[in-house]
């Protein structure tokens, strides 16, 4: 009953080649997501889709955003992360399309780094 109203997603459809992995560097997506450990599945995209969580190109290293739109004139959007620690700030639209990589489509949480340690 449960595939009926979420269908699964063929393996083959993330491992294509289309979306590239991010490994997460900082500790700015804790505790959803932990620096040196986790990894983001990167849809690339050529514009902003909505509301996500966007790698973006804020200087080195690139760094994982939530991003939403602000009720501000010409389309600013609101750029935070998940840890509180760390504040929100808004962009123009124009900045952000400059900026961003890609939208994550998928998190991988790594449980047992000993069998991944040496490929």
């Amino acid at each position: 009953m449960h595939d009926l109203f979420n269908p699964r997603i063929p393996p083959e459809n993330l491992t294509s080649g289309r979306f590239p992995v991010h490994a997460v560097k900082s500790d700015t997506t804790e505790p959803a997501l932990r620096g040196g450990r986790d990894y983001a599945l990167l849809a690339p995209v050529t514009a902003h889709q909505g509301e996500g969580i966007y790698l973006v190109d804020d200087g080195l290293p690139l760094d994982l955003y939530w991003v939403s739109s602000t009720l501000e004139k010409g389309g600013a959007l609101s750029l935070s992360r998940e840890n509180p620690r760390y504040g929100a700030r808004t962009v123009g639209r124009e900045e952000f399309d400059e900026r961003f990589v890609g939208i994550v489509v998928a998190d991988i949480k790594v449980r047992s780094e000993r069998f991944l340690a040496n490929g």
